[in-house]
């Protein structure tokens, strides 16, 4: 079965009746092994930025990115993880750890579903260990009241992450980044990594000072400049990779 939205194997809405005795646990994070880079939200740029570069991808919509924080440089290998499937990383994204909680529906409608990957491993369905999704009445649990509070406003964020990415498209700040890396192992491996966004210092200089102003006191230059800074874990991420590829 095909991926839904990256990780998501089979998404259903979460009933008290059906999923009574349910429990969760993410033991590891092996269902993302596949990924090399995870959407965060504007207001995780930040705290994203201290360990991966973070840039910007155009979606299929004109004018319309996300933000994404990098986790691999070859198709398919996530960087971050260990053997474990546990994430060297002390920052996990929201995208990764809402999971296998979304909200679905119409985003549009107040009243989206509360859903659940009901093929996930994380999911426990006879409640032996994990925590539980609903007591024994049929009440949300604590843990999953956390939960709902959670995807609601990671679901606000989202939309305050298209409003601070509009932005920066119709202040042309964004440019195509290109990078050729070359590693050397076994044997050299080339890497060419492009379809990615970053901002552009000297356009963002370029600006007005009204539109500077207004990015300022929206926080948007604090992400801005957090992202910018971002870009030097390029580094890092090549040497995880020369690592993995050394010869013994």
């Amino acid at each position: 079965m095909a991926k839904q939205l990256m990780i998501y194997d089979n998404i259903q809405p979460l009933s008290s009746e059906t999923h009574r005795q349910w429990s969760v646990a993410v033991e590891d994070y092996s269902f993302v092994s596949h990924m090399i880079s995870a959407p965060v939200l504007a207001t995780e740029i930040p705290f994203a930025a201290g360990e991966f570069p973070v840039v910007f991808s155009a979606t299929q919509r004109e004018g319309e990115y996300i933000p994404l924080a990098l986790m691999g440089l070859k198709e398919n290998e996530n960087l971050f993880l260990n053997e474990k499937g546990q994430f060297k990383s002390r920052y996990i994204p929201a995208f990764i750890r809402r999971y296998p909680f979304i909200l679905g529906g119409d985003k549009g409608n107040d009243s989206m579903a509360l859903c659940i990957d009901v093929d996930s491993k994380a999911v426990i369905k006879d409640g032996s260990k994990g925590r539980r999704l609903f007591d024994d009445k049929g009440e949300q649990t604590e843990h999953l009241k956390e939960v709902v509070e959670f995807l609601k406003d990671y679901h606000f964020r989202a939309e305050m992450t298209k409003a601070f990415c509009t932005r920066l498209h119709e202040l042309g700040l964004l440019e195509p980044m290109q990078a050729n890396i070359k590693l050397k192992g076994a044997e050299e491996t080339n890497l060419n990594l492009t379809g990615f966004y970053v901002v552009k210092r000297e356009k963002l200089k370029a600006i007005s000072d009204a539109d500077a102003l207004d990015l300022f006191k929206r926080d948007g230059l604090e992400l801005i400049y957090s992202h910018l800074q971002s870009l030097s874990s390029f580094n890092d991420l090549i040497r995880l990779m020369s690592d993995k590829i050394k010869p013994a």
